[in-house]
């Protein structure tokens, strides 16, 4: 697979890019796609709407736990499809705001949620440290924000 050119993320780039042509059209991973079955994203209504440049799928919907590249016959990298979909869908501005609140959260405080007393307890119960401000933490975070490119404005 070519490197990913951040100029041209259109369709008939990411199909050519992630070799969509070669679907064999079997199904397998919508019936092994847990948020199919709960009435999420269908990874392979997802291929053929690009293939047929008609894309309806919800990105959002996947849980990127990668079954459908594990049981794909012809190796399409279907989670780094959506991935892909997903940087389009967040410069179009169409991030769901759940999204958007843990990125805020992560640049803030370097990591995508709170912490409150229930995490405190999770990591005593684990026997990890406490979780400080972590001012170190957040001085190398922001060198990998700017070295991304990866901004909250």
């Amino acid at each position: 697979m070519d490197d990913f050119d951040l100029e041209d993320i259109s369709d008939e780039r990411l199909t050519e890019m992630f070799s969509l042509d070669e679907c064999q059209d079997c199904g397998a991973c919508a019936r092994s796609c847990p948020s199919t079955r709960h009435g999420g994203i269908d990874p392979h209504k997802l291929v053929q709407g690009m293939l047929e440049e008609g894309n309806e799928e919800n990105v959002w919907d996947c849980l990127l736990c990668y079954i459908c590249e594990d049981v794909c016959p012809v190796d399409i990298s279907i989670a780094l499809l959506i991935t892909h979909l997903r940087y389009r869908s967040a410069l179009e501005g169409g991030a769901p705001s759940r999204f958007k609140k843990g990125a805020a959260s992560f640049l803030k405080e370097g990591r995508g949620f709170p912490a409150g007393p229930r995490t405190a307890k999770s990591r005593q119960d684990l026997g990890l440290p406490e979780m400080g401000d972590g001012d170190r933490a957040m001085r190398e975070l922001g060198k990998i924000v700017s070295r991304t490119g990866f901004s909250h404005d």
